[in-house]
């Protein structure tokens, strides 16, 4: 039995050693000019990591998911427009979700130039888009409007789908 008590004495003694080598070199780290600089680079680096693979996730399902369901979007553009209408819309949700929101404001802007009840397309894109999104798109679309009527009190534009042509 005088080995047990050793053997304890000698287990107490490796393990605070153990936490003596632990804290002096723990200490020995922090006291590094750059450790504050090093540790938010880390951090960032590792939620930019993060937020690159959620997005990457997120458009990976998108693509892998159908285009927008026809039947919710049915009777919002004429027939010969749906497919660039529903193109339009898959690229825009793709772009938005993929963190280019100017690219993917500008397709749903393209939508909306085919879009023949307006109204009914802007409620549902109200409901599906953040409030940011949502007010970024009606301030840009706002600006095309304008700048497409100055463009049309020189000359009317023929292919417009205020005209009826499909592009």
């Amino acid at each position: 039995m005088p080995y047990s008590g050793t053997c304890t004495v000698l287990a107490i003694s490796a393990v605070s050693s153990v936490l003596g080598f632990c804290v002096y070199y723990d200490k020995k780290r922090r006291e590094d000019p750059d450790y504050k600089r090093k540790v938010r680079t880390r951090r960032l680096n590792a939620k930019l990591a993060k937020e690159q693979k959620q997005r990457a996730a997120t458009v990976a399902a998108m693509a892998q998911a159908p285009q927008a369901p026809a039947q919710a979007l049915s009777g919002l553009v004429r027939p010969n427009t749906e497919q660039y209408f529903l193109e339009q819309i898959h690229l825009g949700e793709l772009r938005i979700l993929a963190g280019d929101i100017e690219t993917g404001i500008t397709h749903m802007i393209n939508a909306t130039r085919v879009c023949i009840r307006l109204q009914t397309f802007l409620n549902m894109l109200e409901s599906t888009l953040s409030e940011e999104v949502f007010s970024m798109f009606m301030l840009k679309m706002l600006q095309a409007e304008q700048a497409r009527n100055n463009s049309n009190s020189i000359m009317p534009n023929v292919a417009s789908p205020r005209y009826g042509l499909a592009w």
